[in-house]
């Protein structure tokens, strides 16, 4: 797995995630812990979906607003219907 400083991946961002989806992850340390960016597959089927989004609205994050998790919730059903 790559690693790449914040700085770098910035300015190869596009590269960079051409890299990731064919496989190639690319970590990028931050104020002591680790991001990392990698491609992520949709779960075939739409309940799959719903538990990933109840999943990260129940994790310890920033909340999001309602509008923006209404958006984030349309893509990606959106996204399961056109395989």
């Amino acid at each position: 797995m790559k690693t790449c400083t914040l700085s770098k991946a910035k300015s190869a961002l596009g590269r960079l995630a051409d890299q990731a989806l064919k496989g190639r992850p690319t970590v990028i340390p931050r104020g002591g812990k680790l991001v990392i960016l990698q491609a992520y597959q949709l779960p075939d089927h739409p309940d799959e979906f719903d538990t990933l989004i109840q999943a990260g609205k129940e994790s310890p994050h920033r909340e999001l607003a309602k509008k923006v998790l209404a958006d984030i919730w349309r893509r990606g059903r959106a996204g399961i219907r056109t395989r």
